[in-house]
Order: structure tokens, then sequence, then C-alpha cells
């Protein structure tokens, strides 16, 4: 074959190759990630390893442009990136985040640091104190979008599905999920149990989720409040009733350090079961609440345990 012919034919190959390869990097791209993640590079040091839950709880240094040094449960999808990993250890590991979720990618050992034991949790260990299952639940005083004083009390005879967040929360499957799951819920709840539930997300930060800004937050969310009241309190009333439900959390560098709790309180005003992370669905959520409320259930002379507990202070 003459020269100038094999080297057009050789060309092609070339580029063909490249192309391909290209593509298949691509593809290797979007089934690892989805489009327009962004995926940030973070040092960090190992609190706890929850393997079951597939949650690691991190000391981590700041990501610049995105969040302060803090200390967060990230969750991670592949359990396999939690193998070996200790409290105390010194880690590297990659925080990809989308509109909508966030978790752990990668992570790894790093060496120069021997390991620290990990340090005392600065807020006490509330799960002691929490309501119980069957417990009849304190009543409490918050005061929600429109500047008005509510109690649990008032939402007697309605099943309550009680969350916590705060509106400047970063992460995307923290509050912001929540709230798009009480959305999803008041939309369910509305269709099937008209008039029989309430909603209510209460903010941790009481200093800057004025009653304004979660009036406008849940604008954002399209919220009837007739039904799904955003609320806060003083310190000591939040503290309060993260103390019933089990929920810890503490500032760092000027936002909240967190876990999750969702309640579930029955219309004669016992808690029902509280969720502890992220992972439930509206599905399963409404599925309890219409066990709650069928027929013989929810009623205001279960047999429960009676135990009464202090009030919160107002």
């Amino acid at each position: 074959m003459k020269p100038k012919v094999i080297l057009p034919i050789l060309a092609a190959v070339t580029l063909f190759s490249v192309l391909s390869v290209a593509t298949i990097h691509r593809r290797q791209q979007s089934k690892a990630e989805p489009v327009g993640t962004q995926t940030f590079h973070v040092r960090g040091q190992v609190r706890s390893v929850d393997v079951a839950n597939k949650v690691v709880r991190i000391t981590h240094e700041e990501i610049p442009d995105y969040m302060p040094a803090m200390t967060m449960p990230l969750n991670v999808k592949d359990v396999g990136v939690l193998a070996g990993l200790q409290p105390g250890d010194t880690v590297m590991f990659d925080l990809a985040v989308t509109d909508d979720d966030s978790w752990i990618a990668r992570i790894e050992k790093v060496a120069g640091d021997e390991a620290q034991p990990a340090p005392k949790i600065h807020f006490k260990d509330l799960e002691m104190e929490r309501v119980q299952a069957g417990e009849l639940m304190p009543d409490f005083e918050l005061v929600d979008q429109d500047g008005k004083k509510i109690h649990l009390k008032d939402f007697r005879g309605k099943a309550v599905v009680l969350t916590f967040i705060y509106t400047r929360c970063p992460l995307p499957n923290f509050c912001p999920l929540m709230s798009k799951n009480l959305s999803d819920l008041e939309s369910r709840f509305s269709k099937d149990f008209p008039g029989k539930f309430q909603l209510l997300s209460v903010s941790m930060d009481p200093a800057f989720d004025t009653s304004e800004v979660l009036k406008s937050y849940a604008e954002r969310y399209e919220a009837d409040t007739k039904h799904w009241s955003f609320a806060t309190g003083t310190e000591e009333q939040i503290q309060f009733l993260a103390s019933l439900t089990g929920l810890t959390y503490e500032w760092e560098n000027g936002l909240i350090s967190h876990d999750l709790r969702t309640v579930l309180i029955g219309p004669d005003g016992r808690m029902v079961q509280v969720w502890k992370s992220n992972v439930w669905t509206p599905y399963e959520v409404h599925r309890s609440v219409a066990e709650l409320l069928s027929p013989g259930k929810g009623s205001l002379t279960g047999k429960a345990n009676t135990t009464a507990r202090t009030t919160a202070s107002k």
C-alpha cells in the first residue's frame, strides 16, 4: 500500500481510538457521578463509624467557598469505603455534592499524624432523656412563622410529624431533604388524611431563623401553614425539645453540626416512632400514619406508659 494512502488510514484509526476512549471515560464518569456533581477534596479526622447506617462522623478542615471547619455525620453509598476506619484516624476524602444529595465518594487514611482518640462530645448524651415509644410527649411552647405561640397540645386529635431544620444548612441531604420530604408528606396527607395531621419543622437556629425568615422559608417549599408550621423558640426550649427526641447539635464556626430526628406523635400526644437519620422515605412515614389513624389506633386511652416528664420552661 502506498504511503499516501497508509498515513490517512493511520490518522483515522488513531482519531477513532482517541474518541472511543473519551466516550468510554465519559460513560464511566456518568455511572460514577450524576451530572452536575461538585467534588471537594477534604482533610479530616474520624470521630465515629456507623457501618450499619453507612455514616462516618468526621471533624474536617474548612472547605473553601462551601463550608467552614465542622464535625459532621457524612453518608457513604459504598459501605466498603469504611473498611478499616477507626475513630482517631486522619483521612483525606472526596465529598461529592449535588443539588439534592451529598456523600463521601472516596476516603483513605493518611500517614504523618498519629491517631488521636476521639474527643469527648461537647454536647451531652441526650439519648437517655429521650421519650420512648408509647410515652406521653411533654407539652412545649414555640413561636411559628407568623409570630404566634404554639404548643404541642394545640394539635391533640391529629397525627404530628415533627422534624428539625435550620435554614442555613449547607448539605442538601440534611435539612433541605427533610423539608422536601415534609413537602411530599403535605401533599400525601392533604389527600388521604385531611384535617387529621400537622407537620412541624423546628429550627435549631433561633437567633437567625426569626419568624420572618421562617415565613420566607415556608414559601420556598410552597407550604400551607394551616397544617405545616415552621417554628423556633429560645435556646432552652429548643434544647429541651432536642432532649426529648434524642437530637444532638452544637455550633461550629457559624454553622450547626447536628444529626437528624423525625418524630411521629399520635393524636393522643404519645410518642409513636422516631427516625434517626435521613434515609426514611415519605412513603414509609405515610404508611405509619395510615396505620396510626386506622380505627382503634391513636386513641386518647391507649395502653401506653404514662410516665410523666417535666414540661418545657416558657
